[in-house]
């Protein structure tokens, strides 16, 4: 495979290209769900194929192809080339590419137990397991129960014409469940998931009544559970909702590609202050074993912890190798590519909240009347007009500084940049569970988030009382 990738960036610079880069990417792995008791979808997949990327004359060209034939991988090459040629007139803003420092790296996936060498049929007794445990614990009052399990393993070659050849492996294993149940004409949902850069080990590590029960009750007890209010609340997050709400309202108008396009919040505000002095926000590749971690990025960048928010003054953003050279700023390992037929674009790692200092008591101690959201969802964000929707599977109302009536179908809107300042205390405690796969511009990626319970003035909250 070296000798291939290598020809083709020498075949690249004896064209003249101004820059050429080439992924090789190999990919397999299982995807079994159970709903209501039968095998609702089952998959084992593997793929491989490769993408090259060339900059000519300040145009950008890409093909790909599956299989790694040595022709077919040649005849790519000439197509990236030829696509390159045929917009040179047409491209907007001229393709430029940072200076980055020559990389040779092998990195293999730490594991402790291959998931290709657990059969299919122990997968789906696992998914048997624990869909009886939580009927058991539904009281009767489950209508729809789904368990899925997935795992992957994936081998990237990268070969450019700086000089990098990387040879990078990663393994991943999730399992989740989502559970409805019913009384009358309540219905409600309560999910729990669990992803890792791992092997199967994850699995050994977990019990029904860490996934599957745990949802089961959730969506059991949110039937008594009061329809949330509406108005204006002081809210306090729990560590889900941070996580959530960090990803979509701040994290996506971070990525620079947005920024220099006109579809960003952020927009000429480096430097200057966007959120309260107890908000750090962080994005972070380099976490060991996180759902979002990845040693270098799809164009060879070391991965890298970024500051993107300080004490409430935004300090950077995240770049690919083009978005660095348009900002004359340095690369900083943001750019990731869905398998080997997409370009990089930049992404989000793991991006959550720093914790503070103070504990959850005295968090809530000082409100009247609020909200504490728990169990976050799912979340949307208009980024150019800096407005987010998140949504919670529960919550709980503050109340003379304690928690009391429990809640359901709550859901918070606002402005970003308004939410950030008016936080006002972030907790000690911190978790970063929110693992997921993130879209951008047709593109799935692994991504995770995370952070601390925060408490925040004046939040728009949705209900239905």
């Amino acid at each position: 495979m070296r000798d291939m990738l290598e020809a083709l960036r020498d075949k690249a610079q004896q064209i003249g290209v101004d820059f050429m880069d080439v992924r090789a990417v190999e990919d397999e792995g299982t995807s079994v769900q159970l709903q209501d008791g039968k095998a609702d979808k089952v998959s084992q997949y593997r793929q491989r194929g490769l993408g090259v990327r060339v900059l000519l004359n300040r145009a950008w060209g890409f093909a790909s192809t599956d299989g790694y034939d040595r022709e077919r991988a040649f005849d790519c090459l000439e197509t990236a080339v030829a696509m390159a040629k045929a917009s040179q007139e047409r491209i907007g803003d001229q393709g430029v590419v940072a200076e980055a420092a020559p990389v040779e790296d092998t990195v293999l996936a730490v594991f402790e137990k291959d998931p290709r060498s657990i059969s299919l049929d122990e997968k789906m007794k696992l998914l048997t397991q624990y869909e009886q445990a939580a009927v058991a614990a539904g009281q009767g009052k489950l209508v729809n129960t789904r368990i899925y399990y997935g795992d992957s393993v994936e081998r990237v070659a990268l070969c450019n014409t700086r000089g990098t050849f990387l040879d990078m492996e990663s393994v991943r294993t999730n399992l989740g469940a989502y559970m409805a149940a019913r009384d009358g004409e309540v219905r409600q949902k309560g999910g729990e998931h669990r992803a890792e850069q791992c092997g199967y080990e994850l699995i050994d590590r977990l019990t029904p009544d860490d996934v599957s029960v745990k949802a089961a009750k959730r969506a059991v007890s949110l039937l008594d559970a009061r329809r949330a209010p509406a108005g204006k609340f002081t809210v306090v997050f729990h560590p889900s909702i941070t996580g959530l709400l960090t990803h979509e309202a701040l994290g996506h108008n971070a990525e620079a590609d947005l920024v220099l396009t006109g579809q960003s919040i952020l927009d000429g505000k480096l430097g200057t202050r966007i959120a309260a002095d107890c908000i750090t926000i962080i994005d972070d590749g380099t976490i060991p074993g996180s759902w979002g971690s990845f040693p270098y990025d799809s164009e060879g960048t070391p991965s890298q912890r970024h500051v993107l928010i300080e004490n409430g003054v935004l300090k950077g953003l995240m770049h690919s190798l083009e978005t660095a050279a348009q900002m004359d700023v340095a690369p900083n390992g943001s750019a990731r590519a869905q398998g080997y037929a997409n370009r990089p674009i930049v992404r989000m790692s793991n991006t959550f909240i720093e914790a503070g200092a103070m504990g959850f008591e005295e968090l809530i101690k000082d409100v009247d009347q609020g909200v504490y959201l728990t169990a976050g969802q799912w979340g949307y964000v208009f980024c150019e007009r800096g407005q987010y929707t998140c949504s919670a599977g529960e919550g709980y109302m503050i109340r003379n500084g304690q928690l009391e009536e429990h809640l359901r179908d709550v859901c918070i809107s606002g402005m970003t940049l308004e939410t950030l300042m008016n936080a006002d205390a972030v907790s000690n405690a911190f978790e970063m569970k929110m693992a997921g796969m993130c879209g951008k511009f047709g593109q799935g990626m692994h991504v995770s988030g995370g952070g601390p319970h925060v408490r925040v003035r004046d939040v728009v909250v949705g209900g239905q009382e």
